[in-house]
């Protein structure tokens, strides 16, 4: 789904005359780096169900860069309303990937940064397992945020489930279907000590771009957990 830009090669030579002995050096390949960029308008920013810009549109942006070696490093922005007066949000993230056969573990650390308020920033600790399971594609995940005073002294956890697969084509336009389910308690719950959230959706790709319709709910009960469509439109470069 991603547009990878392949930004350095490997390179290979070989000499038609035979070398003398201890000339011989094994062919080393380079590195290879994939850089991914995006850019996407939501109706609402919800994260884990919850709206983060009021019900209003939020405008966000991705970059993230991955070496063959299974280390990346990524940078996520977004408008948002809320979060003691903030305005913006920008998370910078590492990770690890390790690959078991047809399972990738991505284990990794993100730092959370509000901008346009009075809210400090905190840390996040990151796990993920994908594996297909048949014509589906499903992760699970888990962010943990341990005790620290930009969240009063308390910790965050977030477990979740996603899942993937692809519908066929419309007219010719391809259609993936998705569905998540995720629990959180303390300072992820919204502080409602624990919370459950749900969605499903469906994305089209047309003209090199991501159109996204989906249905977001959760257990709150105020405002900010009402259910609604959420409409998406996503550009990667």
């Amino acid at each position: 789904m991603a547009l990878e830009s392949i930004i350095l090669s490997g390179i290979s030579a070989c000499a038609a005359a035979p070398k003398q002995a201890g000339e011989d050096k094994p062919a080393q390949r380079a590195p290879h780096v994939r850089v991914v960029s995006e850019l996407t308008v939501v109706s609402d920013y919800r994260r884990n169900g919850v709206t983060q810009s009021d019900h209003n549109p939020a405008l966000q942006g991705r970059v993230d860069v991955r070496h063959d070696s299974g280390w990346g490093v990524g940078a996520f922005a977004t408008s948002m309303h809320g979060r003691r007066g903030s305005n913006a949000q920008v998370s910078l993230y590492g990770s690890r990937r390790f690959e078991f056969g047809e399972t990738d573990v991505n284990l990794g650390a993100a730092a959370i940064i509000f901008i346009g308020g009075d809210a400090d920033p905190f840390g996040v600790v990151q796990a993920s397992v994908a594996r297909p399971l048949g014509p589906i594609d499903a992760t699970l995940s888990v962010n943990y945020a341990p005790p620290q005073d930009a969240i009063d002294d308390q910790h965050g956890l977030n477990v979740g489930l996603r899942a993937r697969t692809p519908l066929g084509r419309l007219n010719g336009v391809a259609l993936t279907g998705g569905a998540s389910v995720g629990w959180s308690e303390a300072e992820f719950a919204m502080g409602a000590g624990t919370k459950l959230d749900w969605s499903v959706g469906v994305t089209a790709e047309i003209e090199g771009a991501e159109f996204g319709l989906a249905y977001v709910d959760n257990d709150l009960d105020d405002h900010r957990g009402e259910a609604g469509l959420v409409v998406s439109i996503t550009r990667r470069f």
